[in-house]
């Protein structure tokens, strides 16, 4: 599959928004324009004959707690809705628009409801008189070719149950080990070695320790949010590393532990070292160098495209949240992204579907609570994997 940028629409001042805007704006400022009253208007000019579309927007709500905990946004494209949202914090989002909503018109014509806005003045933020939603910093049309042996072989709704696949019943967890071996060629540690994680936390990391492989990751044992993960990968991540950018802080009851605060991205993760043990200036210097590694190792497994990466959250993740992810991961190469969520009625713990072509997404009976990490489902964490690894290898046309 092919994705190309076809309109890249910046909002601020000195952007090229103002050939774009309807109505329902307020004037750009310095990085972003502000979306004003319940309703605004963009509009594109096509320059492709593509028939699938992916809209991506990068916003900021405006919100005011306990009054206004979030700004609901309903996205339509052409007269037909595409997503809805109720957004609680900076967000990129992503929308598929296929055939159906594209249709043959010469353009594309977007409208953005946003019920929730509200004046800063009447929660005394300010004097500011106009009815804020949401600012829009960016909003990105991408063009969607299908290609490749993949897409014909594997394409979109493809489903591989958590029940029962290619005759290989789910296994009880005491045969678990020969059950991935006769799924998938391989043990549990060389299993697990074919996926790297991107977030949201270190689940997936404690996992693979559970299988006795212990990769170097840079988001294996680490925490950062959506929106920074992704303007990391569209990036590469610049900056990341800057011995300015490493907070070091000692956190929790005695003896306290040293967490590590990244500036540029949001990183925040464990060091295992202890208060007396070292002063924050050596770990300071020494997280930076660690960092500027994992940077370089996680950029060439981008290009190689031979593992997996996964992403999951504790809480739910929609797929116009998911979307921009797969966008950036895919924009380096010929990658897989493996979506992790919650088993549902009709798709059980090891279900595997394919969304598009290089994104899966997998269900799990359970995630560790976020107060304990270490709590996870193993047998449904090797059930998802075995199963991602085998529509992986076909979505590429492995044998």
């Amino acid at each position: 599959m092919t994705i190309e940028l076809e309109h890249a629409i910046a909002f601020g001042i000195g952007g090229n928004s103002q050939a774009h805007l309807g109505k329902g704006w307020s004037q750009p400022e310095p990085r972003f324009t502000w979306a004003t009253g319940t309703e605004s208007h963009l509009q594109v000019t096509r320059n492709s004959d593509a028939n699938e579309y992916v809209l991506m927007l990068d916003v900021v709500p405006f919100i005011h707690a306990p009054q206004l905990p979030a700004q609901r946004l309903i996205v339509s494209v052409n007269g037909v809705v595409v997503g809805s949202a109720a957004l609680e914090r900076p967000t990129l989002l992503g929308y598929r628009l296929p055939s159906s909503v594209v249709g043959q018109k010469g353009s594309l014509a977007v409208r953005l409801q946003h019920p929730d806005a509200a004046r800063p003045l009447d929660f005394s933020i300010s004097d500011d008189h106009r009815t804020l939603s949401l600012s829009f910093s960016e909003a990105r049309f991408y063009w969607v070719v299908p290609s490749g042996l993949g897409t014909h072989l594997l394409p979109r709704g493809t489903m591989l149950s958590g029940r029962e696949a290619q005759g290989f019943e789910v296994p009880p967890p005491r045969d678990l080990d020969a059950w991935v071996q006769d799924r998938t060629g391989l043990d549990l540690q060389r299993l697990a070695l074919q996926f790297e994680s991107v977030g949201e936390n270190c689940e997936f990391g404690l996992v693979q320790r559970a299988c006795e492989a212990e990769p170097l990751g840079l988001f294996r044992f680490s925490s950062t949010f959506l929106r920074p993960l992704i303007h990391g990968l569209d990036n590469g991540f610049e900056g990341l590393g800057k011995p300015e950018n490493v907070d070091p802080r000692l956190e929790g009851e005695a003896p306290r532990e040293f967490m590590i605060h990244e500036r540029a991205y949001g990183l925040v993760y464990h060091s295992f070292v202890y208060e007396g043990d070292r002063s924050a200036d050596v770990m300071r210097e020494q997280e930076a160098v660690r960092l500027k590694f994992l940077r370089g190792k996680f950029m060439e497994e981008l290009q190689r495209a031979e593992k997996i990466f996964v992403y999951k959250r504790n809480t739910p993740i929609p797929e116009e949240e998911i979307l921009p992810l797969y966008l950036a991961v895919r924009r380096h190469g010929d990658n897989t992204l493996l979506w992790v969520v919650p088993a549902e009625r009709d798709r059980p713990p090891g279900t595997m579907e394919v969304m598009m072509p290089g994104l899966l997404k997998g269900y799990i009976d359970r995630f560790a609570p976020e107060d304990n990490a270490h709590d996870f489902s193993f047998d449904g964490w090797m059930r998802v994997c075995a199963n991602a690894l085998v529509l992986a290898r076909l979505l590429k046309g492995a044998a």
